[in-house]
C-alpha cells in the first residue's frame, strides 16, 4: 500500500473536532491529538473569521455555502466559530464555492496572510 503524507491508500483523512474541555482536536489514523494551544486556537478563529467574512459578502446563509461547498450547514457554523478544522479537500471545496483561489482562503480584508 502506497503512503502519501503519512496517510495510506485506504486510510481516511485527518478530520478536526473537540474534546470534552472544548479545546480542538485534531485525529489523524484514529489518534486523537490536541491543537497545539493558543496559536492553534487562534489559527482555527482566523481561518473561521475569514470564512464568515467571505460568506456574508456574497450575501450566502450558512446553509447556502454548505450546499455550494458539499458541506453540512453544522460544519460550516463550527469552522466559523473556530470549533473545527478543515482538510484539504474542504479547503478545495471552499475555494471552488467561492470562486476564489485557494490561498485567499488565509488573508484578512487587507490581503494580509492571517497568522
Amino acid at each position: 500500500m502506497q503512503s502519501c503524507g503519512g496517510v495510506k491508500a485506504g486510510e481516511s483523512l485527518p478530520s478536526a473536532g473537540r474534546n470534552r474541555g472544548g479545546d480542538p482536536v485534531v485525529e489523524q489514523g484514529g489518534q486523537a491529538e490536541e491543537a497545539a494551544g493558543p496559536e492553534d486556537r487562534a489559527r482555527l478563529k482566523a481561518f473561521g473569521l475569514r470564512m464568515k467574512l467571505l460568506r456574508v459578502s456574497r450575501g450566502w446563509s450558512q446553509e447556502q455555502l454548505a450546499e455550494a461547498a458539499g458541506m453540512h450547514r453544522t460544519f460550516v457554523g463550527q469552522v466559523e466559530r473556530g470549533q473545527r478544522g478543515m482538510n484539504i479537500l474542504g479547503l478545495w471545496r471552499l475555494s471552488r464555492a467561492f470562486g476564489v483561489p485557494i490561498g485567499d482562503l488565509f488573508t484578512d480584508v487587507e490581503g494580509r496572510p492571517i497568522p
